[in-house]
């Protein structure tokens, strides 16, 4: 019986044919980043309003603070997505 080796594997060289990959993310991949910042700005505020609550401010304080907390994160994830090129 004999044994013998199978012959070495070879690269694979670059596909033809197909659609051409577009220059930027697809649409599906720039929504979700979207939906990604906006959740995220989300529990921001949040978290903003139940802390400024259990300190003790006004509803109207911890409302306002929510909303700054919200503007802030999202733009911040939304700033991060695009210099990672998702938008």
């Amino acid at each position: 019986m004999s044994l013998t080796t199978p012959p070495p594997a070879t690269a694979a060289g670059p596909q033809t044919g197909g659609a051409p990959q577009p220059d930027g993310p697809s649409k599906t991949v720039k929504v979700m980043a979207i939906l990604i910042a906006i959740h995220s700005g989300t529990l921001g505020a949040l978290l903003a309003f139940m802390i400024t609550r259990h300190l003790g401010a006004t509803p109207l304080v911890a409302i306002g603070s929510a909303g700054a907390t919200f503007l802030g994160v999202s733009a911040t994830v939304k700033y991060t997505e695009e210099k990672l090129h998702l938008l």
